[in-house]
C-alpha cells in the first residue's frame, strides 16, 4: 500500500484545480466568442460605450493621465476619419463617435477615474450609454434596411448521373502540349492555352491567356523558342494581338503553305491596301498605301542579292498601278534594276536622274503642302472634294539601290529626310530599296529610317549584318540573317522574309512569283501629273529655311577685290584662285570622340549612329573606356547616359 506525502496530495489537488479552471476559462471564452459572434451586429454601438468605460476605469489604477487619453482619442478619431469608406458621411459619423466618447473618457479620467464612476454614475455611465445609443441609430437603421437573406428552397434531389462535359479534342490536345512542351520547358511562362481552332489543314490558331504580371512584349519575340519546344519549322510561329492585354493569339504552322513558292494571281489593291506577301499559314500580308483622312504611307524594302527584292518591287508597282496611283521609279543602275517597268511608269535611270527625281519630289511635296493648306485640307484623302478640285492624286516614288544616291554627309540626305517627314499629309509616299542592311545605305540617317518604317517595312533574306548599326527597326521581330539561300531539298528561298506591322508577328512570309515583263505589259498606264517644273541640274540643293550658297568672287575684269585685280595684273592676266583646305576629320578615333563631345554630351549609341563614326561598336566602347581611365572624359551617371568632356 503506497503512501503519499502532504505536499504530493496538495500538488495533485492544485493540478486538478488548474485543469478545472483552464476548462472553465476555455468554456467561458468560447461562450463569449459565440455571444459576440451572434450579437455583435446588434450590440455594436454598446461595444463603443464598453470600450470607453474600460479606458476610464483602468486609466486611474494604471497611472495614465488624461492628456494621454486625449491623445489616444484624437488618434482614433483621425484614423476613423481617414479610413476608407463608401462616402464622406460615413467617415464623419465614425469620427463623431470617437470624438464624443473620447470626450467622456477624458473628462472621467480627469475627474478621478473609478472614483468619478462611483460618485457620478449618471454623468459617467448613463451619459456615454445614451450618446452611444443616439450615435448608433444609423447603424441599426442600416441593419433594418438590409434585405433578409432568402431561405434555401427545398428542391427535389435528382439522381446523380455522370455526364461528361463536352471538351473540344483539338483544344485539349494543344492545351496539354502547350503546358508540358512549352511552359513546362520554361518558355512562355505565365501563359495558358484556353482555345484552339484549325482554320486550315496543318495550321492551328490558339488563344493564350496571360497570368497577372506577364508582359506581352517578350512573348512576341519568343517564336524561335516555341518552334524548338514544339519541334516546328523555322518561322512557323506568329503572334497576334487581340486588343486585350491579358489575351494573345498564337499561330502554329505544321504544314507550310509557302515552301514551294507562292503563285501570282493578279493585283489585289482594295481600299488603299493590297497583298504583298503570303504568310507560312497561308494568310495574306498587306502593304498599306493610304488610309482615309490620313494620307499616303511610304516604306522600306531590304534584301540581299537574289532574295527577291526586285520581285517584291514588281508586285508593289503592279498593285499601285491597278489602284490608279501615280508611280515614279528611280533606278541608279541605269535601267538594270527594274527593266520591265521602263515603259509602264515614270522611269528615271542613272544616278544623276535619280538625284533630280528626289529633288523634284521634295519640291512636289512642298508645293502640295501649300495647295492643301490654302484649301483647308489637314490630311490628303483622294475622295475629298477639295482634293479632287485641286486635281491631286496619290503619288508613290520608288527608288531601288538607294545606297548609290544617299551618300553620307551630302545635302541630298537632308532633302530626303524632309521629304519623308512631311510627305504623308500631301499624298506622296517614298519607298526605298537596298541590298545592304547598314544605316549607311540610308545616308546614315536614323530619322529617314524611322520615317519610312512607320509606314511599311519588308525585310527579305540578308546575308551579312555588316559593321555599325543595322537598318532594321528597333522593335523588329524575326531573323532574316538566318534565312538560307536554299532549303534542304534545293528549293530556293527567294522572296522569303518578314513583314513588319502585320498580324503574324515573327512569322515568315513570301512574295508571289510573278513574270514582271508580262505583268508590266498588262498593267494600266497612270500618267504622273507634276505640280512643279523639272529641276535644273546646275542649281544647288537648298533646303527650306536655308540660304543658297553665295557665288565665289573671281578676279575677272571689272570685278573682284583690289587684291585680286593686283594679283591678276602680276600674273599676266591669268586668273589666280586661292584654295583653302580645311581639315575637318580628326586624325585619330580618340580625337574624333573628343571633338564630338566638345560639341555637346553624347551617349555611346549616339556616337555609333553618326555616319562619320570611324570605328565599330566594340572598338568604340574600348576607346571610351581608355579615355575614361585617362581622365579625359566623364562617364555617364547611369547606363546609356551621355559622356562629357572632363572638366
Amino acid at each position: 500500500m503506497s503512501t503519499r506525502t502532504v505536499s504530493e496530495i496538495r500538488a495533485d489537488r492544485a493540478a486538478k484545480v488548474g485543469r478545472a479552471l483552464t476548462a472553465l476559462l476555455a468554456v467561458t471564452a468560447y461562450a463569449v466568442s459565440w455571444i459576440v459572434k451572434r450579437s455583435w451586429r446588434r450590440l455594436f454601438p454598446f461595444y463603443w460605450v464598453l470600450a470607453e468605460l474600460v479606458v476610464a476605469s483602468a486609466a486611474g489604477p494604471l497611472g495614465v493621465s488624461w492628456q494621454t487619453v486625449a491623445i489616444l482619442a484624437l488618434a482614433i478619431a483621425a484614423t476613423a476619419a481617414g479610413w476608407r469608406a463608401r462616402s464622406r458621411a460615413v467617415r464623419a459619423w465614425r469620427a463623431a463617435i470617437a470624438v464624443v466618447l473620447g470626450t467622456f473618457a477624458v473628462a472621467t479620467v480627469d475627474a478621478g477615474g473609478p472614483a468619478a464612476l462611483a460618485a457620478h454614475p449618471t454623468l459617467t455611465i448613463f451619459g456615454p450609454t445614451l450618446a452611444g445609443a443616439v450615435l448608433g441609430w444609423p447603424w441599426w437603421f442600416h441593419l433594418r434596411q438590409r434585405p433578409p437573406e432568402p431561405e434555401p428552397e427545398q428542391q427535389e434531389v435528382a439522381p446523380v448521373v455522370d455526364v461528361p462535359a463536352e471538351v473540344d479534342p483539338l483544344t485539349a490536345h494543344w492545351e496539354q502540349r502547350w503546358q508540358t512542351e512549352v511552359v513546362g520547358q520554361g518558355v512562355c511562362a505565365g501563359t495558358t492555352l484556353v482555345k484552339a481552332i484549325e482554320p486550315r489543314p496543318g495550321v492551328t490558331e490558339a488563344l493564350v491567356r496571360l497570368a497577372p504580371g506577364t508582359k506581352p512584349g517578350p512573348l512576341f519575340k519568343s517564336g524561335p523558342d516555341v518552334e524548338v519546344a514544339l519541334d516546328l519549322n523555322e518561322g512557323a510561329v506568329g503572334w497576334r494581338s487581340t486588343g486585350k492585354t491579358a489575351r494573345l493569339r498564337v499561330i502554329l504552322v505544321e504544314n507550310s503553305y509557302i515552301a514551294g513558292g507562292v503563285k501570282w494571281t493578279g493585283p489585289t489593291y482594295n481600299g488603299g491596301r493590297f497583298e504583298i506577301v503570303r504568310f507560312t499559314d497561308g494568310s495574306p500580308g498587306h502593304w498599306v498605301v493610304s488610309r482615309p483622312n490620313f494620307g499616303v504611307l511610304g516604306g522600306l524594302v531590304v534584301g540581299s542579292t537574289g532574295s527577291g527584292k526586285s520581285r517584291a518591287l514588281g508586285a508593289l508597282i503592279a498593285n499601285l498601278l491597278e489602284g490608279g496611283v501615280q508611280v515614279a521609279v528611280g533606278d541608279p543602275q541605269n535601267g538594270q534594276s527594274l527593266p520591265a517597268w521602263k515603259d509602264a511608269v515614270d522611269y528615271h535611270p542613272g544616278v544623276d536622274k535619280t538625284v533630280l527625281l528626289g529633288r523634284r519630289v521634295h519640291a512636289e511635296v512642298m508645293r502640295r503642302s501649300k495647295l492643301l493648306a490654302d484649301a483647308g485640307v489637314d490630311a490628303f484623302d483622294e475622295n475629298d472634294p477639295r482634293v479632287k478640285a485641286l486635281g491631286l492624286r496619290a503619288f508613290v516614288v520608288i527608288i531601288d539601290e538607294c545606297q548609290l544616291v544617299l551618300i553620307p554627309n551630302t545635302p541630298i540626305v537632308a532633302l530626303f529626310e524632309q521629304t519623308a517627314e512631311t510627305m504623308r499629309k500631301t499624298g506622296v509616299g517614298i519607298v526605298l530599296a537596298t541590298q545592304l542592311p547598314q544605316m549607311k545605305s540610308l545616308g546614315g540617317s536614323v530619322r529617314l529610317r524611322d520615317a519610312l518604317v512607320a509606314g511599311n517595312a519588308l525585310i527579305l533574306r540578308l546575308s551579312n549584318r555588316g559593321s555599325g548599326t543595322t537598318i532594321l527597326p528597333d522593335d523588329f521581330v524575326g531573323d532574316p540573317f538566318a534565312l538560307p539561300r536554299e532549303l534542304e531539298d534545293g528549293t530556293p528561298t527567294a522572296g522569303m522574309g518578314y513583314l513588319r506591322h502585320s498580324n503574324r508577328v515573327g512569322m515568315r512570309c513570301r512574295v508571289p512569283h510573278l513574270d514582271e515583263t508580262t505583268v508590266a505589259a498588262e498593267s494600266p498606264r497612270v500618267p504622273v501629273r507634276w505640280n512643279v517644273p523639272e529641276i535644273d541640274p546646275a542649281s544647288p540643293i537648298v533646303l527650306p529655311g536655308h540660304r543658297a550658297p553665295a557665288a565665289k568672287a573671281t578676279a575677272a575684269a571689272g570685278g573682284g577685290s583690289a587684291v585680286d585685280r593686283l594679283r591678276a595684273a602680276f600674273s599676266g592676266g591669268r586668273k589666280a584662285t586661292t584654295t583653302v583646305v580645311e581639315q575637318v576629320t580628326p586624325a585619330t578615333p580618340a580625337e574624333w570622340v573628343l571633338a564630338c563631345l566638345r560639341r555637346g554630351p553624347a551617349s555611346a549609341q549616339a556616337l555609333l549612329d553618326r555616319p562619320d563614326c570611324p570605328v565599330n561598336q566594340s572598338q568604340l566602347y574600348a576607346l571610351l573606356g581608355r579615355l575614361k581611365d585617362a581622365g579625359r572624359i566623364t562617364p555617364p551617371a547611369q547606363r546609356g547616359g551621355p559622356f562629357t568632356i572632363a572638366s
